[in-house]
């Protein structure tokens, strides 16, 4: 199969070497949407920031989807990629490939959260505090809390099941009807999980259903010391409303994605004494290239098959 992608130039002769694939070229980044339609895959990722508004408004290329069989994304996200895209006959996200540190990312911020690492770790010239402190406040638990799930895909089931280790009652809110897939899970109506939580974890993808799905109205109705934490996409939440609630001093929230991202400097949620923000980083781990790879050959491999894709879209 021959082969375009959006990595460095040097990408292509470790592409070449894999099982599949005969050429490999890549993608200049003054063309980035500017996609060729004479090979047989294409290789793409969204871009960050001005970039991301850049791929929704891109021209669809000439011709397209041409010779094109497959386009393999590199995000599991499937947001902010050209519409015209979706055109190609085969469409398929990396989806599941972060799904273990996202996860662990999760559970991360609850224990900080819980624990209060950042208030209790001493700083030079802090004296040792007085045992009577933590027993007149106590740091907190997970086990025999509330877990929230918004979406119940491969992160949110996988957060489930490290929660379900540490004793939580966990409640999801999912699009469809269907079940549970896991038994440590209950699916329950959304206002029902978003009022039970104690600890609230957003991992749904962004659609026009999803925009602001966490709006005033559901964060008024939260528990007031109700931790939120957002792994799916910052237009979950509708971030002004959040930060009305912080300011009464209601609610918490770890954010590892926000809208716009990166927010602006001087953004009043960067430094919030209620609110923890990362640069989407919850992805990030030493096996993410490997497993992506894995994802692009294996889907190649069932391309060529005429099997399902994983991740498939289209």
């Amino acid at each position: 199969m021959r082969i375009a992608h959006h990595f460095a130039p040097p990408m292509s002769a470790l592409l070449t070497g894999l099982p599949g694939i005969t050429a490999a070229r890549h993608i200049p980044a003054e063309a980035r949407w500017d996609l060729p339609t004479d090979v047989d895959v294409l290789f793409v990722l969204h871009g960050e920031g001005a970039e991301r508004d850049e791929a929704n408004h891109a021209p669809r290329p000439a011709g397209w989807p041409g010779e094109v069989k497959l386009v393999q994304l590199a995000s599991a996200g499937a947001d902010d990629y050209p519409p015209w895209i979706w055109e190609a006959p085969k469409v398929a996200s990396a989806s599941g490939t972060t799904a273990i540190p996202i996860s662990e990312y999760a559970l991360a911020v609850m224990l900080a959260h819980a624990k209060r690492l950042a208030e209790v770790t001493l700083r030079p010239g802090e004296a040792w505090p007085d045992r009577q402190m933590f027993v007149n406040q106590p740091l907190g638990l997970l086990s025999g809390r509330t877990l929230g799930l918004l979406g119940l895909g491969n992160i949110a089931r996988r957060v489930g099941q490290l929660a379900n280790a540490f004793g939580m009652t966990i409640l999801a809110a999912r699009a469809s009807a269907a079940p549970s897939p896991d038994p440590w899970i209950a699916v329950a109506p959304l206002d029902e999980v978003v009022a039970r939580a104690d600890h609230l974890v957003l991992a749904a993808p962004i659609t026009p259903a999803t925009q602001h799905l966490l709006n005033a109205d559901r964060l008024g109705r939260m528990k007031a010391d109700a931790h939120i934490v957002n792994v799916g996409r910052g237009g979950l939440i509708d971030q002004e409303a959040l930060l009305a609630e912080l300011d009464k001093g209601r609610l918490w929230a770890s954010l590892d994605v926000t809208d716009p991202e990166p927010l602006p400097a001087g953004h009043p949620l960067i430094g919030h004494p209620r609110c923890r923000v990362t640069p989407h980083i919850s992805w990030s781990n030493p096996d993410i290239n490997k497993a992506i790879m894995q994802r692009l050959v294996e889907n190649i491999r069932r391309l060529g098959a005429g099997e399902p894709l994983l991740g498939a879209i289209v």
